[in-house]
């Protein structure tokens, strides 16, 4: 292997390592628990981010291990943390700590949320697992965290930070104290979060066939059943409004009820029937004068078919002022939802679920069935329940044939060796998004989607659980089995998901150009160090690239960064730079260029800083600048004024005396400001024919 100059090993490390991908550290060992040297990049990255700032997010793939990263982070600060997460993570948690040696607390996301605020002593660590679950500012979870978080150092794990819009990894990074300075929070909040997607770490870790082997995920094709043309999606969009001017309430619902067509007949007419009940409790609320509030109509309950009534004089006031229109109203949209009931038939339901079974039958791995309604899985699971092999898992116990099971039981006989081709074994389970988060279902080798999500963060959820280190799987298959109803209900509700997707792209690391910039920085970093003069600067020879490239690591504000500099400006190193680092000659120690690239830096810096203040409304010199803007607009205004009926004058005199004349005026303004800069070290790449 061709050795490498100190200086480009010490630049394509420090590139890396900037990226939570060099595994070069020293091994870490939690009581039975052997970290992967991914997991060790991680905890290093972590706990220097959480040093600095108070508080950091990994957003790794699920099945990378997040859990013991943050025993680790917690174990490498000596702190006994406060874990908060679902509590359907509660023994996964217990089983990690006991399987490191460490001790934890624990509440449940749902503890928050409640009326009541939990006694918890005030923590000095924070760990925040399914923090995606926080991206609600307003909720009472989001309050009581931050107010835990505020004076404790923050660890967030998620691997899906944005669900439904770019602010949601805002509003997650905020349980932490971000520090006062002038960089801007979307940036701040953008370097203290560690994503690596798995086709980078394996590009980064030579040993990756061993370290992290996860299966590879394959989408197959849509199991077919016979589609039916149904008047249903078309009665929905005619559903009749309760108010007109509420359009945007109408619409949620319309969407509401078309989601739960697409999952099945059950979950249609689950939802149809509270709704019914939501009619039923506003037009008795509004014949006795009394305002149809949430807790009015959460009075009026649903079961079986039948509304359980209320009286709403007891739950609210009788003094106010109803629109008459409204009784009129809640009893049309009513009928027309009861028009909708006899079309449900549920035939539908009962050829997918046997479509199902057909396909577990001919797998020769477990398969895991998703959906987002619990009525969905109920009508599958009846469908089915005459079979062996089928089990349908609820919130914490599990039905089979012979009656009900523990969740933990249920789990086991689907996934444990020892039950494998045994007549009580589980081969298909059913359940609700339950089991989307957190738990292990290593040995999955199918997943269903009975129904797609709200959003694309959930069906990566579900796709996580089998994908996962260590699975004695190498596929994990994908199928979808869509309700036979109308393509373009699908395609409508497919397109909102799509978009979804789409905020989720600023914390995705699947990018083939950056995989291939780990490979070429990984082939650097592995190449053995020239004897020589250590130069802080370099001068590089190379034919890859046509115009001089700087490289260098630059500190300004107190952070160290890796920055390219060329003749369009300071930018980020590109794999075509280290391509050209990677079979460059060294030519000379020194460069003229180096000044070239302070001043650069310097510009840019300003640049930077200039738009910050910009885009800041509350900075004293947006305001500033904002009214100087309304000043310079008032004179130009006046200023063309003033032209304007000079040109009317002289049209006038020219129109008697033949005789011209003009005026003209111009103004401007330039700013410009310079950031605390210090240059560590770099290399200059020219291209081969400008050295001699």
């Amino acid at each position: 292997m061709t050795p490498c100059h100190p200086l480009i090993l010490q630049l394509a490390r420090g590139a890396l390592r900037t990226r939570g991908l060099e595994f070069s550290a020293a091994p870490i060992t939690l009581g039975q628990i052997t970290l992967l040297p991914h997991q060790i990049a991680a905890v290093h990255w972590l706990n220097q981010r959480i040093n600095a700032h108070g508080g950091a997010l990994l957003a790794d793939p699920p099945g990378l291990g997040k859990t013991y990263v943050a025993l680790a982070v917690a174990s490498m600060r000596a702190m006994r943390p406060l874990v908060i997460a679902p509590a359907s993570l509660r023994a996964r948690w217990r089983d990690a700590a006991r399987e490191t040696n460490t001790e934890l607390d624990f509440i449940s996301t749902e503890r928050l949320s409640a009326p009541a605020e939990p006694p918890v002593a005030r923590p000095v660590f924070v760990i925040v697992d399914e923090a995606h679950h926080f991206r609600t500012p307003s909720t009472r979870r989001h309050q009581r965290t931050a107010s835990l978080c505020r004076s404790a150092d923050v660890l967030l794990l998620s691997a899906t930070p944005i669900h439904n819009r770019a602010r949601d990894l805002e509003h997650i990074t905020a349980l932490f104290h971000l520090p006062a300075t002038r960089t801007s929070a979307a940036v701040l909040r953008q370097r203290l979060t560690l994503h690596r997607s798995l086709l980078q770490i394996q590009s980064a870790d030579g040993n990756a066939a061993a370290h992290c082997a996860i299966p590879r995920v394959r989408q197959r094709r849509d199991l077919r059943v016979p589609q039916r043309d149904s008047p249903l999606p078309h009665a929905i969009l005619a559903l009749p409004p309760l108010i007109d001017g509420a359009a945007e309430g109408h619409r949620l619902l319309q969407l509401g009820l078309l989601h739960a067509l697409r999952s099945s007949d059950a979950a249609a007419r689950e939802r149809i029937r509270r709704r019914i009940a939501v009619t039923l409790a506003i037009e008795h609320a509004a014949l006795a004068g009394v305002t149809p509030t949430p807790l009015v109509t959460r009075a009026f309950r649903a079961q079986l078919g039948d509304v359980q009534l209320a009286m709403p004089l007891l739950l609210g006031s009788s003094d106010a002022v109803i629109d008459p229109r409204l009784v009129d109203a809640a009893i049309r949209q009513r009928r027309a939802l009861e028009g909708m009931l006899p079309l449900l038939t549920g035939n539908g339901d009962s050829a997918r679920s046997h479509a199902l079974r057909r396909l577990a039958r001919w797998c020769t791995r477990p398969v895991v069935a998703f959906t987002q309604f619990n009525a969905t899985a109920s009508a599958f699971y009846h469908c089915l329940s005459d079979r062996p092999g089928i089990a349908l898992l609820g919130g914490t116990t599990a039905r089979i044939t012979t009656g009900v099971i523990s969740r933990h039981e249920v789990i086991e006989r689907l996934l444990a060796p020892r039950f494998r081709g045994r007549h009580d074994a589980v081969r298909l389970l059913i359940t609700s998004d339950v089991l989307s988060e957190g738990l292990s279902l290593a040995g999955v080798a199918t997943i269903v989607h009975l129904d797609l999500p709200w959003t694309a963060a959930r069906i990566d959820q579900r796709t996580g659980r089998a994908a996962r280190i260590g699975a004695p799987v190498s596929t994990v298959h994908v199928v979808r089995l869509p309700a036979p109803i109308p393509a373009h209900v699908h395609d409508a509700l497919d397109q909102l998901v799509s978009r979804k997707r789409e905020c989720m792209t600023l914390v995705d690391g699947e990018d083939n150009e950056d995989s291939a910039l780990v490979n070429t920085l990984r082939a650097i970093a592995d190449r053995p160090a020239s004897t020589g003069s250590r130069a802080t600067w370099l001068t590089m020879r190379s034919i890859r690239v046509a115009t001089p490239v700087t490289i260098a690591i630059v500190q300004i504000d107190g952070r160290r960064i890796l920055v390219a500099a060329d003749a369009t400006g300071v930018r980020r190193v590109s794999s075509r730079d280290w391509s050209a680092l990677d079979d460059a000659s060294i030519v000379e120690h020194q460069s003229g260029r180096i000044s070239a690239l302070r001043r650069a830096l310097r510009v840019s810096q300003a640049d930077r800083e200039l738009t910050r203040t910009i885009a800041d409304p509350r900075d004293q010199r947006f305001q500033a600048r904002r009214s100087s803007d309304h000043l310079l607009a008032r004179v130009d205004r006046a200023s063309r004024a003033e032209s304007a009926r000079d040109a009317t004058a002289a049209r006038l005199l020219l129109m008697h005396s033949s005789r011209r004349g003009g005026n003209s005026t111009g103004a401007g303004a330039a700013v410009a400001q310079d950031g605390a800069m210090r240059i560590f070290a770099g290399v200059v790449i020219v291209p081969a024919e400008s050295v001699e």
